[in-house]
């Protein structure tokens, strides 16, 4: 089983994750986070958040937000898993880099994490906030490079936060330099559905796209 759900905040959000104890879960199955996880926030609590995260008892993978401690992050072991280069937290708790297509069950997932922070002028750099926090121009061409290997075509897209059409028509919010970066996605991606989280909605923006937060996704087999 394959379930996707957005930000969890470390411990703020996680409870919505119980949810998942109703099913027989084994490290087969995978639970995709949209980003905003919060597993790696500060060294003192990393092995409590660990801890917590452990015990959802399946396949953890996640791609980064703008809330993550991007320097901690760092320091854990880059493998190659399910085709796409992830730091590995823990046995079964991965963080997909961006640019990144894994591949679950028969199913392709482009995974780009990242976005901007709107209140990064209230939080402390290097504490509560990291500049590498924005998608980048090498994290496209990345994400462009994978995709020319599987003729630009996915299954699923994973992002934090969403092109910019979507941000400014569906959200009302503005566009930002990290929502301008995804643009490329529909001009050049045949998907069958794209998942993203950060705007704290759960909302189907339309029939290829929706909006994740407290809800839980199960893909069908």
């Amino acid at each position: 089983m394959i379930f996707i759900t957005g930000d969890t905040h470390g411990e703020i959000d996680y409870p919505k994750l119980l949810k998942l104890k109703e099913f027989d879960l084994t490290y087969d199955d995978y639970l995709i986070i949209c980003g905003d996880v919060g597993i790696c926030w500060s060294t003192e609590r990393l092995e409590i958040m660990l801890n917590l995260y452990r015990n959802i008892g399946c396949t953890i993978l996640f791609i980064d937000g703008n809330h993550e401690n991007f320097e901690l992050l760092s320091k854990f072991r880059l493998v190659e898993y399910k085709g796409a280069l992830m730091h590995q937290l823990d046995g079964h708790i991965f963080h997909i880099m961006r640019g990144e297509i894994m591949e679950l069950d028969g199913k392709s997932f482009l995974c780009i994490g990242g976005a901007h922070s709107i209140d990064k002028m209230y939080r402390i750099p290097y504490i509560s906030w990291w500049p590498e926090e924005d998608i980048t121009d090498n994290d496209i061409n990345n994400a462009i490079w994978n995709l020319e290997k599987i003729n630009n075509k996915v299954d699923y897209v994973i992002t934090h936060c969403c092109d910019s059409l979507t941000v400014t028509k569906a959200f009302r919010f503005k566009r930002d330099n990290s929502s301008d970066k995804l643009n490329f996605i529909d001009k050049i991606v045949t998907y069958k559905h794209w998942f993203f989280g950060h705007y704290h909605f759960d909302m189907n923006v339309n029939e290829k796209k929706t909006c994740l937060y407290q809800e839980i996704i199960k893909l069908s087999d």
